[in-house]
Parts: C-alpha cells; structure tokens; sequence
C-alpha cells in the first residue's frame, strides 16, 4: 500500500471537521485584515494625510520594528502597512491549528489508529491537513486581494496583497506540519511552531528598522519585501515557496517512516514506580505540559540569542523604543523585551486551557473519582500555566545575556531577571483563564483570547498616537518591571499579582458547584 493511499477520503474528512473552525479562522481572519486596512484609511482619507502619515511612520524605530514601513501613501500602500503584521500573527495561527489539529492531535486522541485500520497510508493525513490549510490560506488571500480592490488599491498590488496572505498561510503550514514530526503530542508541536512564527515576527521587525537588505533575516521579512503598490517584488515570494516546500518535503518524509504516536525525537521511558514527587495533580499537570514548555522556551532562548545577537547593531543605527507612557526604555532589547510578555501570556493560556482538554477527553473522569479536590485540579493547571510562562520569559532573558556575554559579561544574569519580573502580566490572563474555566468553560478559551488581543490593541492606539501615551498604564504589559534601562514599577507589579491572586480564588470557590462536563 502507497503512503497516499487514502489522501482523498482524508481530505473529505478534514474538510468536514474544519467546515466551522477552518473557515471561521481563515475567512473572518480575512475579513478583519480587510476592515482593519478600510479603518485606516477612512482615518486618512486624502493623499496629504497618508503622506503625512508615511512620513512619521518610517521615521519612528518603534513603528518600523512593529509594523514595518509604509512604502507607498496611497490607499493601497496605506492599508497594506496597517494590516500586514496582523496577518502575519493570524493567518499564521490558523494554519498551525489547522494542521496540528488534523495530524498530531488526531494521532494524540486515538483517531488516526482507529483510521489506520482502513486503507489509509501514513502520509495521507498530513497531506490532507496540508490541503485544507492551503484551501484556507488561498480563502485568505482572496478575500483581502478582493478587499482592496473594493477600496480602491490596484489590481497589480491587490494580487500581490492576496498572494502575501496566502504565503504566511503556506509557510506556517509547513512549519507546524514539521513540528508535529518531531514532538509527540500536539500541544508541543503548536507551542513550537508557534515560538518560531514568533521568531519570523521579532526578527522581521528587526530587519525593518535597520533598514537596507536587513529583511533577509526573516521569512516574513522575504514576504514584506514584495511592496505591493510600490516595488511590486512578486519575485519575493519564490525563496518563501521554496522554504515552504522544503519544510513541507521534510515533514512528509518523516511521516512516511515514523510509526504512528512516535516522533522524530524518541519518548524516553520513565521508571516501572512513579516518585512521590509524581503523584500530585501538579506534578501530573507539569508531566503532561513538559514538552510544550520545554519546546516554548527552547524557542525563547534561541529569539534571545538572535535578539541579543543584533541588538548593539540596531542600536547603533537606530533609537528603537516602546510602551513611553509606561518608561519601557530605548533600544532593542527592551522592545523585545516589553513585547515577550504577550508570548508568555499566550503560552500561559495554553497551558491553563489543558483542563478543558481534559474534560472533553475523558480524562478528568479519571482523576476526579480519586482523593483530589476540584480545585486542587484547577489549581494545578493554573501554577502549571504560571510556571511555563516564567520558564519562558527566563529563557529569553538568558538568551540574550549569553549573546552579550563578550561584550558585556555582567548582563547575563540581569537580563535573566529582568525576563522574570516581567511574569505578572502573563499571570493575570492566567488568573483570568482559570476564572473563565471555572465559570463558563466553553467559552474560556475564545474570551481569553480576545482580552489580550484587546490590551494588544491598545498597545497599538497607543504607537499610533491615537490616545495619550498614559492609556498604557491600564496595560498589565507595561505594568511589570521594565528593567534593565525601564522603569521600575515595584507597587504596580505586587498589584498585578494580587490581582492574579484573587482571581484565582474567586475560580477555586466556583469550580466546586460547577458541573465540568
């Protein structure tokens, strides 16, 4: 039997679980990156405004780094800049869920053993999960290549705009369909992809505000070098479609030869008697999440190196700064460092959400009959949730410490802190998620969600000046710490963690009258 045998019904299948889900997250993905370009140029609706406009952008470090240049001030160039970045994050995450969701996970759940009983070769389902992620992608594109047509942008540079969303989708895809050869379950293949998507982003921001032929540091970077309405480089598409059929080339290998649950790296056998220190809902909670965090974390460490890597080279050039309202400090190690609390918040969620994986699964049904609380239980996801995204925001620090240690040996360990003070933040949406699941569990992870895109966006208003700088101190982001060259914010810190605190308990109060199925 071929490894494709049975990539058709394959196809079938996964088209039909991801009939909601897939088409909600690549075409309201869409969508939104439509009313966010169309937002923003009825903010500027004539051709001095925008002028005005791309003249302050591409004079501002902090700008370039998070949104990149606008290369033409016209309708197209203008909407293009606004909404560029924020395809980058959402239709990336798409196509990672898409195909995690359809390849590891199903291995994880038992479905793809059930499956395997059939005529169903081992490359199928990856093939299949590619399909319906390419489907989406080009979904994508389309309706924000139709998008600016109706506002009035070119045909030439629409089409570019469509096929620049289309390829974050490719390569994202592949990526996370190489992931989930490696690792063994699917929280750690999507925490992977996810940290290296995150890489492409920090690194193309990098290569923006150096300016010059710096966006060969990124694959995203390779995409934003088309300038539609501008340059019209469609060339620059072919190293991400050949970067992209490499990864994907990968994974199908793999796939052909790995039996089904293992992965690239080898699960290693633990003791016949688990430790005392093994048989605690935390202890269990931590066991499970292990390679998520360890994978987020290698992830971080690696940013860290590449950031620390750059940074006397960016600053050097230019004077890069964030968050001025809350004193986050100039240069790029700041930046980086003021914007991984939102990774670390994500990972955090994750993390926490592995209890309502949980009971959809059946597996709570197996811990709760025994001498453990519910909210022991909840509890145990939650530190487990605080505890990855600690992990995490140390491991960025250390990065960069280790790449500055020639030129400055004593940062090493300051950085490492400064990463960790910075913690508070994510554990509040931590607290909050814990709240959520406790209270209206189905609903937990969308809202969560939402509430950091939404302290994100404010981040945002505030770069573009569209509130006063001030606004930001509603912001647990820039509520933490901004150490080494920040401010301090001690009294706001110990508030976020009394926050976090409080929302904790109120959750272990609710969690004992609510029914978790």
């Amino acid at each position: 039997m071929s490894t494709l045998t049975g990539t058709t019904q394959m196809f079938g299948l996964a088209l039909r679980r991801e009939r909601l889900r897939g088409s909600a997250w690549y075409l309201l993905s869409g969508l939104l990156l439509v009313v966010i370009a169309a937002g923003i140029i009825a903010t500027y609706p004539t051709a001095a405004g925008r002028a005005e406009l791309a003249a302050s952008v591409n004079a501002s470090a902090g700008e370039l780094f998070m949104i990149g240049p606008i290369a033409s001030s016209d309708v197209g160039g203008v909407g293009l800049w606004r909404m560029l970045g924020v395809a980058a994050i959402f239709v990336s995450l798409a196509s990672v869920l898409t195909v995690v969701r359809n390849t590891r996970a199903s291995e994880e759940n038992g479905t793809s053993e059930m499956l395997g009983s059939a005529a169903i070769g081992r490359t199928a389902p990856l093939i299949a999960a590619y399909g319906i992620s390419t489907a989406g992608s080009v979904a994508a594109g389309i309706v924000v290549g139709a998008g600016f047509l109706a506002i009035g942008a070119s045909v030439t540079g629409s089409v570019l705009v469509a096929g620049q969303i289309t390829m974050f989708g490719l390569l994202a895809a592949a990526l996370a369909g190489l992931t989930g050869q490696i690792v063994q379950t699917a929280r750690g293949a999507t925490g992977i992809a996810v940290a290296v998507v995150a890489a492409f982003f920090l690194l193309r921001g990098a290569g923006d505000a150096i300016g010059g032929n710096a966006y060969w540091l990124s694959p995203f970077g390779w995409i934003a070098a088309v300038r539609p309405f501008a340059l019209d480089n469609g060339w620059m598409l072919l190293p991400v479609l050949g970067l992209t059929i490499a990864l994907a080339a990968a994974a199908v290998w793999i796939a052909s030869r790995r039996d089904l649950g293992a992965g690239l790296l080898p699960e290693r056998m633990g003791p016949a008697n688990a430790s005392a220190g093994l048989r605690g809902p935390v202890s269990l909670a931590l066991r499970t999440r292990r390679v998520a965090i360890i994978g987020w974390s290698a992830g971080a460490l690696v940013v860290g190196l590449l950031i620390g890597g750059v940074s006397s080279t960016v600053d050097g050039q230019i004077d890069l700064s964030l968050g001025s309202g809350a004193g986050s400090g100039s240069g790029l190690t700041q930046v980086a460092l003021y914007l991984t609390p939102l990774f670390a918040a994500i990972l955090g969620i994750q993390t926490t959400l592995r209890l309502r994986g949980e009971v959809t699964s059946g597996r709570a049904e197996a811990i709760l009959p025994r001498p453990v609380a519910r909210s022991a239980w909840l509890l145990a996801h939650t530190v487990t949730g605080a505890l990855a995204s600690l992990a995490m925001l140390i491991a960025f620090g250390l990065g960069i410490g280790i790449a500055q240690l020639g030129s400055d040996p004593g940062s090493f360990g300051v950085l490492a802190v400064a990463g960790a003070l910075r913690a508070p933040s994510a554990w509040v949406f931590i607290a909050l998620t814990t709240l959520l699941l406790a209270g209206i569990p189905r609903a937990a992870a969308a809202i969560a969600f939402i509430v950091v895109g939404a302290f994100q966006a404010l981040e945002f208003t505030v770069e573009f000046r569209l509130v006063p700088p001030d606004a930001l101190y509603a912001s647990p982001f820039a509520l933490v710490p901004q150490l080494p060259n920040g401010a301090a914010h001690p009294w706001q810190a110990l508030v976020l963690i009394m926050v976090a605190v409080v929302l904790t308990v109120v959750a272990t109060r609710l969690i004992r009258r609510q029914d978790i199925s």
